[in-house]
């Protein structure tokens, strides 16, 4: 099973042009492989935060307070966006978009950022992230940050789930800076 892991991170990134220095080295244990320090952002989502500059400011706020608000929201928008959306790889060169009506996994959680951003949650609190699920995939999603733990919005699961319950690898999370992982 590490065997698995371990070629599976290299593969991942080697396709999303992540190498592994000293300031950004896999540390693989208990839970899988994750970034022990700051790193580049996949190359594929820095050339989507070029084709769309205000898809990716920064609003300084880290952290949202989870209440009964922010949990509805964030519920109806995951619910709708996994509802409305259709699930289609990328044929050819992985190509990052929002609100578009089919995607990818990065397409959902993108679109998902978007829309809960345009409802008012603060950009710094809505993180991508991309990770390795149980079967080995390389996957992103989308972390809310709030003062109640770190919760995931998922294509791949109608629920929402805090990030210790996944199960997955988390490899690369944005920073409240949308640039900076």
């Amino acid at each position: 099973m590490l065997k698995k892991v371990i070629a599976t991170l290299a593969v991942f990134a080697a396709v999303s042009g992540f190498t592994a220095t000293s300031a950004n080295a896999f540390n693989v244990g208990n839970f899988g492989a994750r970034v022990l320090s700051e790193s580049r952002a996949p190359k594929s989502y820095i050339a989507f935060c070029n084709r769309n500059p205000s898809e990716c400011k920064a609003d300084g706020v880290g952290v949202v307070s989870y209440n009964s608000h922010i949990r509805s929201l964030i519920t109806m928008v995951n619910n709708r966006v996994n509802r409305t959306m259709r699930e289609r790889n990328d044929s050819g060169p992985d190509v990052w978009t929002v609100n578009a009506s089919s995607g990818d996994c990065e397409d959902f959680a993108l679109t998902k950022r978007s829309q809960l951003i345009r409802a008012g949650v603060p950009a710094g609190a809505l993180r991508m992230a991309v990770v390795v699920t149980q079967r080995g995939v390389g996957h992103a999603v989308l972390v809310v940050k709030t003062n109640r733990g770190e919760f995931v919005l998922d294509n791949l699961r109608r629920s929402i789930v805090k990030r210790n319950q996944t199960g997955y690898a988390f490899l690369r999370v944005a920073s409240a800076n949308p640039r900076v992982w």
